[in-house]
C-alpha cells in the first residue's frame, strides 16, 4: 500500500494581500497543531485506535510511511512538500522523517489533549 497525497478542497485564492490556502471546510471539531521539526528528525512510528487526521506541510520536506496494522513491510516513503498534505485513517501504522526544518499542522478528528492523544495511539518499530 502505497500513501498518496491528500487534495486541498480547493485551489488556494490569490488575492491583493496575498494568498488564501483552505485546509477544510468544516469537519474541524477536533484539534489544531503546529508542529516543528527539526532536520533529522522522526515522529509517529504508532497508529490510532480511532483517531485520523491530515498533516499539511506548511514549509520544509517531510518523508512519509504507511502500513497495515502489524505488517513488517517498510514499503515506500512518500515526500510530502510544503504546500502539500497527506491523510492518515486509524489502525494506520505511520512513520514521519523530517531531513530539513519543517513546519506542519495537524488536523485530527478528535480533541488532542497530551493524554487523549496518548491513549489512543499504540506505538509500533520501524528500523
Amino acid at each position: 500500500m502505497k500513501p498518496q497525497l491528500a487534495p486541498l478542497p480547493d485551489a488556494p485564492v490569490e488575492t491583493p494581500a496575498g494568498v488564501i490556502t483552505n485546509l477544510r471546510h468544516g469537519g474541524v471539531k477536533g484539534s489544531v497543531s503546529v508542529l516543528e521539526c527539526l532536520p533529522g528528525s522522526t515522529r509517529s512510528s504508532h497508529y490510532h485506535r480511532s483517531d485520523s487526521h491530515d498533516l499539511f506541510v506548511v514549509s520544509g520536506r517531510m518523508l512519509y510511511w504507511e502500513r497495515p496494522v502489524g505488517s513488517k513491510d517498510e514499503g515506500e516513503a512518500i515526500t510530502v512538500e510544503a504546500g502539500q498534505m497527506i491523510s492518515t485513517g486509524p489502525m494506520v501504522e505511520h512513520l514521519t522523517f523530517f531531513p530539513v526544518r519543517t513546519v506542519l499542522v495537524s488536523m485530527s478528528d478528535k480533541s488532542r489533549t497530551h493524554e487523549e492523544h496518548e491513549k489512543d495511539l499504540v506505538r509500533v518499530q520501524w528500523r
